[in-house]
Parts: C-alpha cells; structure tokens; sequence
C-alpha cells in the first residue's frame, strides 16, 4: 500500500511540474526580482505619507543649472493638520507659509502677501503628484535600488527610477534609513546628467523647536492681495486637452484671474512624479516669441501663438514632450 501511495504522489508532482516548468509556469510565482520592485514601490508611497505625517525642520539646498537656492524648512503635523513654512536665505527675502490648503507668500521687501489655494501636494519631501500613489508609475518607470548612501549626516537607501521611453527624465530618491523620509531628490537625464537635486544639508525631528502653527497677519503699510482661482468645465472652454496623454494624467483646468483682462487657463498634466503644465491666454501684440525652448535647468518651456491664443507648455520633461503636448491642443473653433 505504502508503495502504492507513493507511486500516486509521484503521478501527481510530474504533472506538477509539467505545468509549473513544461508549460511555460502556469503558476505564475512572483520572482524574487518582483517581490524586490513591490518592495520599493511600497518604500516610496510610504516615503510620501511621512513627508506629511512627521514633523522636522532643517537647511536645504536646491540646485537647478546655474541656479543654487539656500532654504530653510519647518513641518509640523498635528490634530489640526499640516503647518509648514519654507523661508528663503539667499536673494531676496521671502517665505511661503502654508496650513493645509491656504498659502501666503511673504515677500518683506516690497510688503507684499500672496494668498492662494494649494493646487499640487508636491512640494519636497512629499514626491508623489498621483492621489493613487505609485500605480502609474510601475508602467512607466524601471525601480531599482543603488548602493547605500549618507545624506545630512544620516544613512539613505537609494532607489533609482528608469524611464522606459524617452518623454520623461530619471529620478534618484534618497530615504531615511531610519524614518523613511526623502532627504535628496535628484532628477537626471537619458545620458546620466544630474539635471536637479534638492535635498537637506541639515535635518531635525525634534518636535520641541517648532513654533506655534498660525498664519502671519499684515502690519501697517503692507498690501494683501490673493489670485482668484475658479475651476473650469469642458464646456466652458475653447478647446479640448486629452485626459491621459503619453502616460500623463490631466487634472482640473483653472482659470486664474487678476483683474478682468487678466486670465490665464493652466492645466496640470502628471505621470505621478513628472508633471507639466499647459497654459492658455488670448496673445496680444505685446507677446515676443522666443526662438527656442527656454531651459531653466531640469525646468523647461515652450510657447507658440495658436489662432488668436497664446499657449505655452512647462515641465521638468524634455523638448520632445513639451513639443507633443503643444500638437494635443484641438480647438473648437477660433
């Protein structure tokens, strides 16, 4: 009996394996190669959650080209939400306070504040511009990880993303071994050219040396002034934009309004990390068209005169997308 029982186990594991390897795995199991990439896919969607949820303040450094900006940068997250204030400490003096959605843009010099609604929740440490994290990114982008690194003093992971075409740039992503926020962001091209990084030089979670979260008031002699923002619907526009274009999702067109000849139509295109925006506004004769793209580092521009409309396309994307986001404007009628 023992003898036949065995002899029925072993009809069954050949057919097993006849299945498994004979035939190609219809068993599809995870490779360890996969299991890795869902590993660091779910690093950098809860990378994106602690930018939000801890709080820390520390010195950064932004470089752009030829462009270099000192920071600093206070987070608190709290029962009564986000309070973040992002102070400039070269150039001329300005500082952005924002408290969940409100924003006021500081600017002492000329007494100036800016109020406005948040539009976009990337801002650095936060690195994700999809709500639905990194879903769309698995198809867009190889992962890997890259040989560890210190960042402000502390130990990073390294995680690497690939473009799989050639509309979208690089990204190296340095977390906190030990908190898992973004420290450095570093956007690079197709021949492996640091474009951009952003990252803290020094960094600190110690919740005793953030102040209380309040929005600034405007003293004597200071002018207040905010930008109308208003959403627009399909059928309010002259034009049509695709929803999803070259694996950038569309987001809501907003008119911003500054006074009644003053409107300009931005749409806001994202890939999750990627993003560019396509502006629209009447042309006017006091518009001077520049005879190439305007490159401002890893920040690029486009802008061409359509009928009686000037459009203009910007991202942290290459020419060639800039180019093919201009083509996708139809328009109903002019």
């Amino acid at each position: 009996m023992s003898w036949l029982l065995t002899m029925h186990h072993r009809r069954y594991l050949s057919v097993f394996l006849l299945l498994v390897v004979g035939l190609g795995g219809l068993w599809p199991f995870p490779s360890r190669a996969d299991n890795n990439a869902r590993e660091l896919w779910a690093l950098l969607d809860n990378s994106h959650e602690q930018a939000r949820a801890l709080t820390y303040s520390g010195l950064l450094l932004t470089q752009s080209g030829e462009f270099t900006q000192a920071s600093k940068l206070l987070h608190q997250s709290g029962q009564s939400g986000e309070f973040e204030v992002l102070e400039r400490l070269d150039g001329p003096s300005a500082k952005w306070v924002r408290h969940n959605e409100d924003i006021q843009c500081i600017l002492p010099d000329k007494k100036l504040v800016l109020s406005e609604k948040r539009q976009t929740s990337v801002a650095f440490p936060r690195l994700l511009s999809n709500p639905d994290g990194t879903s769309m990114l698995v198809k867009l982008y190889d992962i890997r990880e890259a040989a560890a690194k210190r960042v402000a003093g502390r130990s990073t992971r390294v995680i690497q993303l690939t473009p799989k075409d050639d509309l979208r740039y690089g990204y190296r992503f340095y977390l906190d071994r030990q908190r898992n926020l973004l420290l450095r962001s570093e956007l690079f091209s197709s021949k492996g050219e640091v474009l951009e990084h952003v990252g803290f030089t020094e960094i600190n979670f110690d919740a005793d040396q953030v102040i209380k979260p309040e929005m600034p008031q405007a003293g004597p002699g200071w002018k207040v002034t905010s930008t109308e923002i208003k959403v627009l619907k399909d059928g309010e526009l002259s034009y049509s934009l695709p929803d999803i274009f070259v694996g950038f999702k569309r987001s809501d067109t907003l008119c911003r309004i500054r006074g009644k000849e003053s409107q300009i139509h931005q749409t806001l295109y994202t890939d999750g990390l990627s993003s560019v925006s396509v502006f629209i506004q009447k042309a006017n004769d006091g518009h001077s068209m520049p005879q190439a793209p305007i490159s401002h580092g890893a920040v690029m521009s486009r802008s061409e005169v359509q009928g009686q409309h000037l459009v203009t396309v910007l991202g942290e994307v290459p020419e060639k997308t800039l180019g093919l986001f201009l083509k996708s404007v139809r328009w109903k009628s002019q």
